[in-house]
């Protein structure tokens, strides 16, 4: 579990989450690394050809409604 500063919210494996609080996209976290910038493993929730999970920094996430 880590802590998202720009949210002040408690992100963990498995939290749905977005990308900017206006997104429509949503993605789930499976990895969540320990380190200064905090980055977690998103993938996509959307069933589609062509998807993979990314890194992307945990200050960018945003908690979504499941």
């Amino acid at each position: 579990m880590t802590e998202n500063r720009r949210t002040r919210t408690l992100l963990a494996p498995g939290d749905t989450v977005m990308l900017h609080p206006q997104g429509v996209s949503k993605f789930k976290i499976k990895i969540l690394s320990i380190d200064e910038d905090g980055h977690a493993l998103i993938e996509s929730l959307l069933a589609s050809p062509g998807t993979y999970p990314f890194s992307v920094q945990t200050k960018f996430l945003v908690p979504a409604d499941s």
